[in-house]
């Protein structure tokens, strides 16, 4: 007989301990066998949950893919041709892989449907083998040694996978070049007055390794005032903004000065707009204290239209959480270099640095990260890209702002010498004002 398996989530009051405190732990799914609790899925489901607060519904998403997975394996026979009496998820290989995909095909199953769950299946063995609950049994070592379950690295997704997902119905989302978002930052910018400048900050803020809830909980407080912009700018230093993190933790995100200008300019400006209309509207609104709040209410932002606004701006198959996987690399490249001798730095030494500025918990599982940076020689150009974007950010943003002055002008113009406005430049007036 097969044993049983599956899942029920945790309950409102459920709490887990981490770095010595508790931290809540509400409707994370919790998997199980016929010995009980089925132990490292569940800590995997518990560690994503975690690490992402704001993908609660792909967490259960996970559990389900596991679930089937794990189902299918218990059906499998020995070589004997008897059922196995007790399964070990850790015997598993790629001709467990393999054998999901000819089952799951014969019962006409799309190739897609098998790739989203084998993609999960091997992100739970890759965490896993990272997490040293198996050793030497995913191949995410650089090396030409054989292993149980296969894995190649892909530069242009910065990732691992598993290499036969069947066919190319299934397709990961990339990751952004610097060109991809360069454009992304334009377009936000030139396709909004209302909200592009919100947009493309949120957008550098992904590129500095901040989550989407990461960036949406920052505070107009946290942003420094110009007088200490203007400090870092003569002494040439990066400035800091302290964020409130996964877990509840708080770390610190590095930009450029010039960005940091840019956050100032939106909070003094276009945000400061907002809470004075919103206000005027509503005299019981009271302003939340927030960066980035909503154009219409002021209201905080809905974490899933973020992701949509910002996906609108990326070619076809990248995403807002693509572009943090990019910020990773350059955030790695930064922190890798050369000792007075013109020796590569020690990798533990830069992981460590690396993983402490990306607000990573395993520094080791930036390997990866850290191989597709010394590859491409990276680390001798990202201060200067970081640099460069957040000029170019502030270029469109005042080539637009020229542009509507001077659509405005021969209203303004009409207006001096007295003479009657039509009634489609005074549209044209009213929209202008709507749009600032």
């Amino acid at each position: 007989m097969c044993q049983m398996i599956f899942s029920i989530p945790t309950d409102e009051q459920c709490k887990v301990t981490s770095h010595l405190k508790l931290y809540p732990a509400p409707k994370i799914p919790v998997m199980f066998n016929d010995d009980g609790i089925f132990e490292v899925p569940s800590k995997f489901l518990m560690d994503v949950a975690l690490k992402h607060k704001d993908v609660m519904s792909s967490v259960g998403t996970y559990a389900d893919h596991l679930q089937v997975f794990f189902k299918f394996i218990e059906t499998l026979k020995t070589p004997s041709g008897f059922l196995r009496k007790k399964y070990d998820w850790k015997d598993v290989t790629d001709h467990h892989f393999h054998s999901f995909i000819h089952e799951k095909q014969n019962q006409g199953r799309k190739n897609k449907y098998i790739g989203h769950i084998l993609t999960t299946v091997f992100r739970f063995y890759k965490w896993a083998e990272e997490n040293k609950y198996i050793r030497k049994h995913v191949a995410i070592y650089h090396d030409d040694s054989t292993y149980a379950i296969s894995a190649k690295y892909n530069e242009n997704f910065s990732s691992w996978t598993w290499p036969y997902l069947p066919s190319n119905e299934f397709e990961f989302k990339s990751v952004p070049t610097g060109e991809h978002l360069e454009e992304a930052h334009v377009k936000a910018i030139e396709t909004s007055n209302i909200v592009g400048e919100r947009d493309a900050l949120i957008m550098a803020l992904y590129e500095r390794t901040a989550r989407r809830m990461d960036a949406l909980r920052i505070r107009v407080q946290q942003i420094p005032t110009q007088e200490e912009i203007d400090e870092a700018n003569e002494s040439d230093k990066i400035v800091k903004i302290t964020v409130l993190g996964k877990r509840n933790i708080t770390r610190e995100l590095e930009i450029t000065p010039e960005l940091a200008e840019e956050f100032r300019d939106y909070i003094d400006g276009q945000r400061a707009e907002i809470v004075s209309r919103v206000k005027r509207a509503n005299k019981a609104y009271k302003d939340t204290g927030l960066v980035f709040i909503s154009y219409n209410d002021g209201s905080p932002l809905n974490p899933t239209y973020i992701s949509s606004r910002i996906s609108c701006y990326l070619p076809e198959r990248m995403s807002g959480h693509r572009i943090r996987a990019k910020g990773i690399t350059d955030i790695v490249a930064a922190y890798d270099g050369y000792d007075a001798e013109g020796k590569p730095l020690a990798v533990r030494d830069v992981l460590l640095r690396a993983a402490e500025a990306a607000g990573w918990k395993n520094p080791m599982s930036l390997r990866s990260y850290l191989a597709s940076s010394r590859a491409s020689h990276r680390s001798a150009r990202v201060h200067s890209e970081s640099r460069e974007k957040a000029l170019a950010l502030k270029e469109s943003r005042l080539r637009k702002q020229i542009t509507q002055y001077e659509q405005l002008k021969p209203i303004a113009d009409a207006i001096g010498s007295g003479k009657e406005i039509s009634a489609e430049m005074i549209e044209m007036l009213l929209n202008s004002i709507m749009e600032h």
